[in-house]
């Protein structure tokens, strides 16, 4: 925590206190009421509240290295599965410290399910200590299926490919989302500290004393908003709707 408000200090000239323990629906209420100026959250969640707070607005957005947020089922070369539905009854493996992104993917594809949730759906949910062992565990056998995202398997696939491209295969295609985005409520930050953060944001990168906040976050930089994102946001919603009664039971007005 205090890392990012000696960084934001630095690169905007800003006093800032990163509070963590809100969720999603929670921090844009915050914001809508001005209890909070700035917030992050993940693409999918930002699709989820902009249409219940429409004056929600995209500051910039964080990225990897790889500009990619996508997540990835993966099985032995062996497995005859086509699709994750062809996984059902089988062990899963969501090793810890697993995307939101990947389990609001991996709840999707369960939703056929008469429970509708992962642990109903497979014989077993495990939560390997390490991605690294969970999809070792892939590739000799022991598990049927692993749930990663792209930075994990691009790093699996630098230190390990030979065992990946061996033993392993992406099932079925990855499905991407939008990058987390930092977001304000229209009207309730001054313009001025806007593009203060703006430009703060958008160099931080090239500072020494962020490599290892960037590296402990798995970011890149932080970029300008992408002129295509509400195309992208409104994709993202259409796939991955809001969980029914989800506004209702985790934001009270």
């Amino acid at each position: 925590v205090q890392p990012f408000s000696d960084l934001m200090k630095q690169t905007t000239g800003l006093d800032g206190k990163l509070l963590y323990k809100d969720n999603a629906f929670e921090v844009a209420r915050k914001l809508d009421k001005g209890e909070l100026q700035v917030g992050v959250l993940h693409g999918h969640e930002y699709a989820w509240l902009k249409e219940k707070y429409p004056k929600l607005v995209p500051l910039m957005v964080a990225v990897n290295v790889h500009r990619d947020v996508s997540a990835f089922v993966i099985v032995n070369k062996n497995n005859p599965a086509k699709t994750i539905s062809d996984l059902r009854g089988k062990t899963l493996d969501m090793p810890e410290g697993t995307k939101e992104h990947c389990r609001i993917f991996m709840e999707k594809h369960c939703a056929d399910n008469a429970q509708q949730n992962t642990k109903s759906f497979f014989k077993t949910v495990s939560k390997s200590k390490s991605a690294i062992q969970a999809i070792d565990n892939v590739a000799f056998g022991k598990s049927d299926a692993v749930l990663i995202d792209t930075i994990t398997l691009e790093f699996y696939k630098e230190i390990k490919g030979p065992a990946f491209s061996n033993f392993c295969r992406v099932l079925g295609q990855p499905r991407t989302f939008p990058p987390p985005v930092i977001v304000y409520m229209e009207g309730g930050v001054n313009a001025q500290v806007l593009d203060k953060m703006r430009d703060g944001l958008n160099n931080a990168h090239k500072l020494d004393d962020a490599q290892d906040l960037f590296k402990m976050w798995q970011l890149d930089r932080f970029l300008p908003v992408p002129n295509d994102y509400s195309k992208t946001i409104a994709e993202s919603l259409k796939a991955y709707p809001l969980p029914a009664g989800a506004l209702k039971t985790q934001v009270m007005e």
